[in-house]
């Protein structure tokens, strides 16, 4: 379940990049911050932060896993390629997976990253 390397984003320039140059939507539980860049090869690159606002260790790294599962049951529908982070709130250490997951598809919706579905209809 755990992204390759390359679609990380790892290096703190890199998430400034995204904050500086990018634009942000704020929901309940996350905060999206998104940049286009139409040079990337895949369909994005991934940052998660979780502060410890959330709360200790545990609770921090649960956010995390339910998040990158929300990522990866749900990234393949994202339709060109940006540079994402996805910053937990403090309502995020309470919410559970389906809470999570219908806000990041609202997000996605947002910032138009969603594909258009293929079928006719």
């Amino acid at each position: 379940m755990k992204l390759p390397r390359s679609r990380r984003i790892t290096r703190r320039a890199d998430f400034q990049r995204v904050r500086v140059s990018g634009a942000t939507y704020q929901g309940r539980f996350l905060v999206l911050g998104y940049l286009a860049d139409d040079s990337l090869d895949e369909p994005f690159r991934l940052g998660i932060i979780t502060t410890k606002r959330l709360g200790g260790a545990v609770v921090r790294n649960r956010v995390r896993r339910r998040l990158r599962a929300v990522i990866h049951r749900t990234g393949h529908r994202i339709a060109r390629p940006h540079w994402l982070v996805l910053i937990a709130r403090g309502a995020a250490a309470e919410a559970t997976s389906e809470q999570l997951e219908k806000e990041w598809i609202w997000l996605m919706h947002r910032v138009s990253l969603v594909a258009p579905d293929p079928r006719p209809e």
